[in-house]
């Protein structure tokens, strides 16, 4: 089985997005956590380690805009995954 090369664009819990690097898998770097919809962190720490317990979906353009993050830069690069729908 080929080894992710894309770089994941993620929400995690429902309260956090960021992103999966390849050569990470169990590690999401944070863009911007909602301590409103139950983030434990706002800004620090930058990165968490994912567990069995936590629920991870592909983000899509609107949960950028729901989370207020600039998508410039992430459509249309070839070296991001995210939900397209």
């Amino acid at each position: 089985m080929p080894k992710p090369t894309k770089i994941k664009l993620v929400v995690l819990n429902e309260n956090t997005l960021g992103y999966i690097q390849p050569e990470l898998p169990n590690i999401c770097c944070v863009l911007r956590a909602s301590i409103l919809r139950g983030a434990v962190f706002e800004v620090l720490p930058s990165s968490k380690l994912i567990s069995r317990f936590d629920t991870i979906r592909l983000a899509s353009k609107a949960d950028f805009e729901e989370y207020r993050v600039s998508f410039v830069g992430y459509e249309g690069s070839g070296e991001y995954e995210y939900d397209r729908g």
